[in-house]
């Protein structure tokens, strides 16, 4: 849902709107307009508590954020081709790039017990969708597995990793933590997210990053939004104070609050290779992606591509940095982008889409 207000906070949201303004016809501009007036576009409730009023006037809303990507990101839809949405695609052209990935099991060409029998810790993953909804790992304890749920039989467990695999999902081998970050991620592999966005050029560019912890608990996931840890990066490769998301106002945290680990100062190992690893996975991915979010697993034999994102949540960055969007060079990249965008692509935009999983 494009919504769309008379007048703009910055320069950003300005780049954005301004493009729909000139190139939708009246009927369209109207609705947009009628829809930012009945309070539909711009900052949700919760972002209004993630993030203070300075940060808001030069940023960027989830609501813009996905309409804004949706033109810079042509090939997103539909989800089926998408490999930044299906997962099963994502690993076939990682694995055809040469990306470090983690193992998985591919059932059209090997069989699925005889893979268990050689694994003791897997993740599940289902296609299609984000921040870590329906991820569930599995560990072999005791001559049996168990899930988050307790023990499973083999033969159910089997039956649930086929489902999940014929919908498009991905059966994996839990990655190791790097043993430096152990204690400040004990719940899950910890990721570093790294945005990269082509540059005038068109070369892959790092333009934004935030480190993810586990917070603890049951979940193998280290999402912000499943009431765990994000937090900056200094100039000198150490982590700086970290936010504990979750319900309410997110809080600030300087040791971690499971293990009482020190988070602020800690180096972030293997960070420069951390971050080449995304920019050679842009390069693999760039038809039809300007902008991409990626988790990269930091684990103990260094950095492995976890996945990609076509539509990067742009929160936590600004939560992070402490500064909107517009004022860095992500949001200078984005008016670049939206400046040299074709006028039949502004105006294919439309005020409502739907994301089509199939054509």
């Amino acid at each position: 849902m494009r919504a769309v207000p008379k007048r703009d906070e910055n320069s950003l949201l300005a780049a954005y709107h301004g493009g729909l303004r000139r190139h939708w016809p009246l009927s369209a501009r109207a609705f947009a307009h009628l829809l930012a007036y009945g309070g539909q576009g711009g900052w949700s409730a919760s972002e209004r508590q993630l993030l203070p009023d300075a940060v808001r006037r030069a940023g960027l809303s989830m609501r813009d954020r996905k309409g804004l990507h949706r033109l810079l990101n042509p090939a997103a839809f539909p989800f089926t081709a998408n490999p930044l949405k299906n997962k099963q695609l994502f690993a076939q052209v990682a694995q055809a790039a040469g990306l470090p990935i983690a193992a998985a099991c591919d059932l059209a060409r090997e069989d699925l017990a005889g893979w268990l029998a050689g694994e003791t810790d897997i993740i599940a993953k289902p296609s299609f969708r984000s921040k870590g909804e329906g991820v569930e790992r599995f560990q072999r304890m005791d001559g049996g597995w168990r899930g988050g749920g307790g023990p499973i039989a083999k033969a159910a467990l089997q039956a649930r990793l086929r489902d999940l695999w014929q919908a498009g999902g991905v059966i994996q081998r839990r990655l190791p933590t790097h043993e430096m970050l152990a204690d400040l991620s004990p719940g899950a592999l910890p990721t570093l997210r790294v945005v990269t966005c082509l540059d005038e050029v068109g070369a892959p560019e790092a333009c934004g990053l935030a480190l993810r912890l586990s917070a603890g608990g049951a979940r193998p996931v280290d999402n912000f939004n499943a009431g765990n840890l994000v937090l900056g990066i200094d100039d000198w490769g150490a982590c700086l104070t970290a936010w504990l998301g979750g319900a309410g106002r997110p809080t600030r945290h300087d040791r971690h609050p499971t293990t009482d680990a020190v988070i602020v100062g800690t180096p972030v190992p293997d960070l420069i290779g951390a971050i080449a690893l995304a920019g050679r996975a842009h390069l693999a991915f760039a038809t039809g992606f300007t902008v991409i979010g990626w988790d990269v697993g930091l684990t103990s034999a260094g950095p492995v591509l976890i996945e990609g994102n076509w539509n990067p949540g742009t929160d936590i960055l600004q939560l992070v940095s402490g500064r909107g969007l517009a004022d860095t060079r992500l949001g200078a990249l984005y008016r670049h982008h939206l400046d040299q965008l074709p006028a039949d692509r502004w105006r294919a935009a439309r005020v409502m889409e739907w994301d089509r999983r199939g054509r």
